[in-house]
């Protein structure tokens, strides 16, 4: 017996043990205030029988514990009213789809088209019938525990902001159920959350002011780089500080073609500093960071890097070693990355003169592509950051 356990451990010595983690499910409910607290009062949206489309509108500050998180589920709970647990019966709406997008402030929220309150693109994920269990709601606490979530089809990746979450379900043929709900009149109710309604499942305009329904969102933590990258015409070597700007983040393959496994959007701060939350990728395979902000050179990290606990970091600003071929550019005791590529063609030459010259002739301003050092104006000083670049025949350098 000695002898074969002894066997057993130089096998299982032989081989690494993989740096396993383990996604913890985090929780938020919103309003935070009602986590353990019953609402004020009680609403049918999500659950009532007959057809309903309902936009249920956060406000930012409601969802800091989700903020880098796939978000992959939600549910509702009974209001403490309730006398019984529900359904007594098993039923099936046949089509519950829901959709989740960045939102307009609740304080904006529009009643003329449910679209209007969307603030970007409506990700839908889930579709098909939802079933809904014999006594999956109980009763009889204050607040009620919250029932069976309403799993996603696909994760939705929260990197912050305001969020809409928009339901759209085609009823069922048994008992409505109101949900626990925060009335309109309600302290938070217009300014920190806000709910519109509209009968049948495929409503687009003159919706119906609605209680807001308390929701538990679920997510999972999804990976995040910490980065660190200066774009050269918007720094100051001086003041070591830089206009900010949003850039674009791709994580690329270790291999040939290099494609894009994942990419992520951010701000880029005064120091240069940003965080870039992942869905796609996972954790101790390698990746090209690539830096691509919408009018300087895109930038490829020196070699690859793997996240380690959901975490990388990254410096471009160390030396011109930090990128792929040193394509990077000295300002001050820092490393930038090259300004001027206007058109993303992948280099630094006569067509992006010619846009900057033809906007600065016309006196263009605001946030433009031909601005490319952040003072909201095209004029002579981005002409000659974008003519010192093209002089140097500067362009991409990759793999």
């Amino acid at each position: 017996m000695k002898t074969f356990v002894t066997a057993i451990l130089v096998i299982l010595t032989s081989f690494p043990i993989p740096d396993f983690h383990i996604n913890v499910l985090e929780a938020q409910v919103v309003p935070p205030a009602y986590e353990n607290t019953a609402g004020t009062t009680s609403f049918l949206g999500p659950y009532a029988n007959s057809a309903r489309t309902y936009q249920l509108l956060i406000k930012s500050t409601m969802l800091s514990g989700l903020e880098g998180q796939n978000l992959t589920s939600l549910s509702f709970r009974l209001p403490a009213s309730a006398s019984a647990d529900w359904p007594l019966t098993g039923y099936t709406i046949n089509n519950y789809r829901i959709y989740l997008s960045k939102s307009v402030d609740p304080s904006a929220r529009s009643l003329l088209f449910f679209s209007d309150n969307a603030a970007g693109p409506q990700i839908q994920v889930r579709s098909g019938p939802l079933n809904i269990d014999s006594a999956s709601f109980k009763s009889g606490s204050s607040p009620n525990l919250f029932g069976p979530d309403i799993f996603f089809d696909i994760p939705y990746l929260y990197t912050g902001g305001n969020l809409l979450v928009e339901i759209r379900q085609s009823g069922f043929s048994g008992t409505s159920r109101s949900m626990d709900a925060i009335g309109t009149s309600i302290s938070g109710y217009g300014t920190d959350f806000s709910a519109c309604w509209k009968s049948t499942d495929t409503a687009t305009f003159s919706a119906l002011q609605g209680n807001f329904c308390v929701v538990k969102l679920n997510g999972t933590p999804a990976l995040n780089l910490g980065l660190t990258a200066l774009i050269e015409a918007r720094y100051d070597g001086v003041t070591d500080l830089m206009v900010s700007d949003t850039t674009l983040v791709y994580l690329r393959s270790d291999f040939s073609p290099y494609s894009i496994i994942d990419s992520a959007t951010s701000v880029l701060d005064q120091n240069g500093n940003g965080t870039f939350y992942f869905g796609n990728a996972v954790n101790g395979t390698s990746y090209y960071v690539v830096v691509n902000h919408r009018n300087s050179i895109e930038t490829w990290s020196a070699s690859t890097h793997s996240f380690t606990g959901d975490t990388l970091s990254y410096d471009f600003t160390t030396g011109a070693s930090a990128a792929y071929g040193n394509n990077q550019e000295p300002v001050g005791s820092r490393w930038t990355i090259f300004s001027g590529d206007i058109n993303k063609d992948g280099s630094v030459d006569l067509s992006d003169l010619s846009l900057v010259y033809n906007d600065a002739a016309s006196f263009v301003s605001g946030y433009v592509l031909t601005d490319v050092n952040g003072d909201l104006l095209t004029d002579l000083n981005d002409l000659l950051d974008v003519y010192e670049n093209a002089s140097k025949f500067v362009a991409v350098i990759q793999p």
